[in-house]
C-alpha cells in the first residue's frame, strides 16, 4: 500500500491513482496504485534517476495494457524504462 503522506494523486483517463517515487542505487522507483483501493496490485516501474513527472501518464498506459489490473488484488506487475518505451522485466530482474 502506498502511504498518504508523500504520494501524490494523478488522474488518467476519471480513474485517479496513487504514485510515489524513491530514489534506489539504480535509479528510481516508481510505485502506483489505484487511489481509490489502497492495496490493489501495484505497478512498479524502475526509471532513471534523473526522473521526468511526464512519464507517469506511459508507466500507467504501458501496465495498463499489459496486464496490470489497477482495481484488483494480485502480485506486483514490474517494468523498466527503455529509453524510448518500457519493458516488462523478467522473475529473474525483479527485485527481492
Amino acid at each position: 500500500m502506498i502511504p498518504r503522506k508523500g504520494s501524490k494523486v494523478m488522474c488518467l483517463d476519471d480513474v485517479q491513482y496513487r504514485w510515489i517515487a524513491y530514489s534506489t542505487p539504480k535509479g528510481t522507483e516508481v510505485r502506483i496504485e489505484a487511489a481509490e483501493i489502497p492495496g490493489s496490485q501495484m505497478l512498479i516501474a524502475q526509471v532513471p534517476k534523473l526522473f521526468n513527472l511526464k512519464w507517469i501518464p506511459d508507466i500507467i498506459d504501458y501496465g495498463l495494457e499489459n496486464g496490470w489490473e489497477a482495481g484488483d488484488e494480485g502480485e506486483p506487475l514490474y517494468i523498466r524504462k527503455n529509453r524510448d518505451t518500457f519493458r516488462l522485466l523478467e522473475d529473474h530482474e525483479i527485485p527481492e
